[in-house]
């Protein structure tokens, strides 16, 4: 494990601190079905971005070429901050 684990993976901790802040909101405050979008838009996001930097992770320690869109969908590679 080198910086830029330690890093990913401090990336996912947040994602995951977030994860749970946002799912609280959503469950409580919904006061609007666009505040509502907004949450679930958050959330899809940030899930889809350490995922993709995840797996882009997982196929250079296994040596393999970077797939350029890793589960068929296009994302930065940076986690969240």
């Amino acid at each position: 494990m080198d910086r830029r684990d330690r890093d990913l993976l401090a990336g996912l901790a947040r994602v995951n601190a977030d994860i749970g802040k946002v799912t609280l909101d959503l469950l409580t405050l919904q006061p609007s079905d666009e505040h509502y979008a907004a949450g679930l838009r958050k959330l899809g996001h940030d899930l889809v971005q350490i995922g993709v930097a995840l797996a882009r992770r997982a196929h250079e320690l296994d040596g393999q070429d970077e797939p350029s869109e890793p589960f068929g969908i296009e994302a930065p590679a940076d986690p969240p901050p």
